[in-house]
């Protein structure tokens, strides 16, 4: 399965392209914040790196792999800026009344990012053990399931939360569950999958209760009130 992940990361670039066209890509040159432009570049990057550091694998160009995966040393701290930077835009733009769909975002936002945190820097730790680096870097894809499905969802089937992040993060899990099954039957078990789905569980559910309270609202207009450019 790790082979042939290239496939499952074409696939997921074909869904954001599809989800994020109505409200991004069909208006990019109406964009005019960098704030923006930054987080969907940088995201946009971390998926060609995913796609060609998968097909390189696959086709055993492990020197040129080796030589690209160098420079997620810089790709992955410029994507968890940018979207830190997003964020505290937002909150910025939004004042002393941020609304509760900006506080659900933002959740969902930092649980996303967390988990993508988790994943790269144990990756980042196993490098040199293949099996497992690679099944942390295949995580890191499954943190972008849920905006990229979540716009499918509501652009075209116009379902909304907290259905919509029902279904998504079911969608997710799932995904992680089938990963379990097949890392036990492999000749070499692979055992990361049930961390990571501890993981995400843990990161997913406070979506369905937390956002409303006085504690996350207290929060994101303390971080929105950092000095951060």
């Amino acid at each position: 399965m790790i082979r042939n992940s290239v496939f499952f990361f074409a696939a997921l670039g074909l869904f954001a392209i599809a989800g994020f066209w109505p409200s991004y890509l069909s208006r990019v040159h109406q964009e005019g914040n960098l704030h923006v432009h930054l987080h969907g570049a940088a995201m946009a990057l971390w998926g060609v790196m995913l796609i060609t550091q998968a097909y390189l694998i696959r086709t055993d160009y492990r020197t040129l792999h080796h030589l690209i995966g160098k420079f997620s040393y810089v790709l992955a701290p410029v994507l968890v800026l940018a979207t830190l930077s997003l964020m505290h835009f937002r909150l910025r733009e939004a004042g002393n009344a941020p609304p509760a769909e900006l506080l659900y975002f933002l959740y969902v936002q930092f649980s996303l990012l967390l988990q993508f945190v988790i994943c790269y820097g144990l990756a980042m730790i196993n490098r040199h053990t293949p099996s497992v680096h690679a099944g942390y870097m295949v995580c890191t894809a499954l943190t972008v399931v849920d905006p990229i499905f979540a716009r499918l969802l509501f652009n075209y089937l116009h379902v909304v939360p907290p259905l919509l992040q029902i279904i998504t993060y079911a969608f997710i899990d799932l995904i992680l569950l089938w990963l379990i099954v097949w890392g036990r039957r492999q000749p070499r078990p692979v055992k990361l999958f049930p961390v990571v789905l501890l993981i995400f569980a843990a990161t997913q559910i406070p979506t369905f209760f937390i956002t409303n309270t006085e504690a996350w609202r207290a929060i994101a207009l303390g971080y929105g009130a950092l000095p951060i450019p």
